[in-house]
C-alpha cells in the first residue's frame, strides 16, 4: 500500500484518556472499553468531545508502551483517578491515514519510517498516536486511521569528518 506522507505541525490538543499497559492479545477490547468509560465520564462531567478518538502510544524503559486511549477535547477538567487529561506533544509530526484494518496499521508506520529515512528525519521513538477517524461500524477494509508521528532533522553532517 502506497500512503501518502504529510508533514506538519501538532499543536498540542487536550485529550481525555485512560491509560494501561499495551497487551497485544486484548487491545482491541481494551481500546474500546476505554472509549467508552471516557464517553461516560465526560458526558457527567460536561465536556464535549471535540475531535476523533485517539490511541496515544508511550513507550517505557522496559521497552513496552503505555496506551492513553480517549478523545480529543477542547476544555480542560479534572479527572477522577481514572480518566485523566493529558496534552498529544507540540511537535512537529510526519502522518499517514490508513485505510484498512487495524491489523494492517504496521504498513503505514513501516512507510513513515522509510519516509523519515529518506527525507533525513529522526523519529521519535518514545511516542507515536492514532486517531481512528472512522466509527465502529465501517467495513474493516474502508476504516481510516491517522498513523501521527514526532520527528525532529538529523544532522546529516554528524558522520561526516
Amino acid at each position: 500500500m502506497n500512503h501518502t506522507i504529510g508533514d506538519g505541525h501538532e499543536a498540542g490538543r487536550r485529550i481525555a484518556v485512560t491509560t494501561f499497559p499495551w497487551e497485544h492479545e486484548d487491545i482491541d477490547e481494551v481500546m474500546a472499553a476505554s472509549f467508552g468509560v471516557v464517553a461516560r465520564y465526560l458526558a457527567k462531567v460536561r465536556v464535549p468531545i471535540t475531535g476523533p478518538a485517539v490511541g496515544y502510544y508511550v513507550k517505557q524503559d522496559n521497552g513496552r508502551f503505555l496506551v492513553s486511549a480517549g478523545f480529543v477535547v477542547d476544555e480542560a477538567f479534572e479527572g477522577d483517578g481514572v480518566v485523566e487529561l493529558q496534552r498529544l506533544p507540540a511537535s512537529r509530526v510526519i502522518s499517514t491515514v490508513h485505510i484498512g484494518p487495524y491489523d494492517r496499521l504496521g504498513e503505514a508506520y513501516a512507510e513513515l519510517q522509510d519516509h523519515a529515512a529518506r527525507h533525513h528525519l529522526v523519529l521519535d521513538q518514545g511516542a507515536m498516536w492514532e486517531e481512528y477517524l472512522s466509527s465502529h461500524e465501517v467495513d474493516p477494509d474502508q476504516v481510516h486511521t491517522r498513523v501521527c508521528w514526532p520527528v525532529t532533522h538529523a544532522n546529516v553532517f554528524a558522520s561526516v569528518h
